[in-house]
């Protein structure tokens, strides 16, 4: 039996926004996988000093988002990286999927051009560029400056010109975020307050 050919894509999703939906679509559209996981990472070592929605509330976000997706039977959240040691490194997570599910699922990676220009910096950077197929999609103003030999760039992918920063920054100004974000997030958002609460 053929293995399920398993995208990981991570991400703070904080919050997660229509960009990232849409990407995790056009994967499943160009049949680049069988499923997409979007991994919640619960800290980012990177990003430490970033001011980050609860663990579940961004849980529960892309939850919906994954749900109200044109894909929902195949784009599914994970917790993954919730249940191991903190702070989140990629290879840890990619070592415990592989010793638990690598019999029956290949795993490559979903990552913006912005992000692999730093994959040299990660732990065992050496590992991730030898053993995994990685997509990357542009990001705006940055430009793909490292690569693999394994790495596909997705010219065509969907590109949107803002970020879930400009989310958290908008919510803070009072000023709509609707084209930005799945109603029902959108809708999660107001009823949690949340990073709108950061201001009262």
């Amino acid at each position: 039996m053929a293995k399920k050919r398993m995208m990981l894509y991570f991400g703070s999703f904080n919050p997660v926004h229509r960009g990232h939906t849409a990407l995790a679509e056009y994967a499943i559209e160009k049949g680049l996988c069988d499923e997409v996981a979007m991994i919640i990472s619960p800290q980012n070592p990177f990003k430490q000093d970033i001011i980050q929605a609860a663990e579940m509330d961004r849980y529960t976000m892309v939850e919906i988002a994954c749900r109200n997706s044109r894909f929902p039977n195949q784009i599914k959240p994970s917790v993954i990286e919730f249940l191991l040691e903190k702070p989140s490194y990629t290879i840890n997570t990619l070592r415990y999927l592989q010793q638990n599910n690598g019999d029956m699922m290949d795993f490559t990676i979903l990552m913006g051009s912005d992000l692999i220009n730093t994959l040299p910096k990660w732990r065992e950077a050496e590992s991730i560029i030898k053993e995994f197929d990685i997509y990357v999609y542009p990001r705006p103003d940055a430009e793909m400056t490292f690569s693999t030999e394994r790495t596909t760039f997705l010219a065509d992918a969907p590109q949107y010109n803002y970020s879930s920063t400009q989310i958290r920054e908008a919510l803070q100004h009072g000023e709509p975020i609707n084209r930005m974000v799945d109603g029902e997030v959108l809708d999660y958002i107001r009823e949690k307050k949340l990073w709108k609460a950061e201001q009262q």
